[in-house]
């Protein structure tokens, strides 16, 4: 019966862990994939220096400054994904095909509010607010096997985005900005220990901790040009659950750490050059994404104690714990690309037609050895149309990406009994979509 107990009381840990470990609760940016705002979005996710109203929180706090009337936006997104996996060599894998990955559909909230500050400061300060939110979960983080064959990519538009921004006009064409991204992830504890009566049981506490990266841009506009630079911080989403177990006779066990990173954006800094006067606008510009940075999604499950739990000094007894390969990420160098043309049908009303292109380098290597997480070069062609209304903005866009045909050849020493062996050729498109739609008060 005891030992019952303890194999019931050992399983309840290992469901408990997977609870808290599958979506994880936690923030992240969909926007580093697909922009944000429906202008923007249709312009080739530009914005460093052409974003407007709610959309500089994400595009350059510093044009918020730029929006002096109150405006309330809200809308949709969604997005669908066909990511496949095929064995180079055309022979069949169950495990491989199209891979399976739910599409996207989420609410987009953002607002301006300008501070009326007076003297030298009058119409010079905004407050702008951004939102997205899925609506069937708050966030989708699922660290699997490195081995299965997946793309990193689709689960991390699947989270909620909050953002804030600040933006000043401090003259002569000069505005900065700042504000933050936040992130939530989840620290958690699993205990597994005896009680009184004999019997195991086992307790599970988790909370959410905030995690917050910064946004800073800043402008300079001469005649008909302005020039935009934004930097955006690093942002982890990492969940971390420690399952400790006690008072088992003879059973020891290590502390486990089942966590992982669900969400990572990377440090990045966009430079933009625009036309922003008259009916035909013109935005270029480029991204560097930091993605050496990144760890990888998994983390070690058995690490090695800070300090010694029997004596209290710091650990120096024997420990080598199985840590995760580095993913060997490179930085990159995403190049973007919009248009906009305005014709006014009326005094009240303007038409806009937008369009744009970027490409994002993929920052993962070819998956040669037993690790199938796979990723791809991505072109993404944009369009969009706007309607103004006096105090009333439509705005709708479209995107449609396509992921590269790219080889992974496994090494010799990779069984065959990987999915991705000997040979995998991996593709895919996303098709994007939404609308939004805005009024002053």
């Amino acid at each position: 019966m005891r030992g019952e107990g303890r194999e019931g009381g050992l399983a309840a840990a290992a469901m408990a862990a997977l609870i808290l470990t599958a979506p994880a609760a936690a923030l992240a940016s969909p926007q580093d994939v697909l922009g944000y705002g429906a202008r923007t979005q249709a312009m080739g996710a530009t914005g460093a220096a052409v974003a407007e109203g709610y959309e500089a929180v994400y595009g350059n706090p510093a044009l918020l400054s730029a929006t002096h009337e109150r405006r309330l936006t809200v809308g949709m997104t969604s997005a669908i994904f066909d990511l496949r996996a095929e064995p180079a060599s055309g022979g069949a894998n169950a495990a491989l095909g199209r891979l399976p990955y739910g599409p996207l559909r989420g609410g987009v909230i953002g607002a301006t509010l300008p501070i009326p500050f007076g003297g030298f400061l009058k119409d010079r300060v905004t407050l702008g607010l951004g939102f997205f939110t899925p609506f069937d979960i708050v966030v989708r983080g699922r660290i699997l096997d490195p081995e299965r064959p997946q793309f990193l990519m689709a689960d991390r538009v699947q989270s909620v985005a909050v953002q804030v921004g600040l933006g000043v006009d401090i003259g002569h064409g000069i505005r900065i900005g700042g504000g933050f991204a936040a992130l939530a992830a989840l620290s958690g504890s699993v205990l597994v220990a005896t009680d009184a009566s004999g019997r195991v049981g086992t307790v599970v506490e988790n909370s959410l901790v905030a995690s917050y990266a910064p946004v800073i841009g800043a402008s300079y506009e001469r005649g008909p040009w302005r020039f935009g630079a934004t930097f955006r911080g690093e942002l982890v989403g990492r969940f971390n659950v420690v399952i400790t177990v006690r008072d088992l006779g003879a059973i020891t066990v290590p502390p486990l750490n089942i966590s992982g990173i669900a969400q990572y954006d990377p440090l990045q800094l966009a430079l933009e050059a625009a036309r922003t006067v008259g009916p035909f606008r013109l935005a270029l510009g480029a991204t560097y994404k930091r993605w050496s940075g990144y760890p990888g999604p998994n983390e070690a499950t058995v690490r090695c104690p800070e300090t010694d739990p029997d004596s209290g000094e710091p650990f120096s007894k024997p420990c080598d714990p199985l840590v995760p390969l580095d993913p060997g990420y490179s930085d990159t160098v995403v190049v973007r690309a919009g248009v906009e043309h305005s014709h006014a049908l009326s005094r009240s009303v303007t038409t806009k037609l937008r369009g744009g292109a970027f490409f994002e380098p993929s920052p993962a290597p070819a998956q040669t050895g037993e690790a199938n997480l796979f990723d791809s070069h991505r072109l993404a062609l944009t369009l969009g149309y706007g309607l103004s209304a006096g105090p009333v903005d439509l705005d709708l866009f479209g995107q449609a990406h396509l992921l590269l045909p790219r080889s992974h050849d496994k090494v010799a020493d990779v069984p065959a009994s990987n999915p991705g062996a000997p040979s995998v050729e991996t593709s895919g498109v996303i098709i994007a979509g939404g609308l939004t739609a805005g009024v002053a008060f």
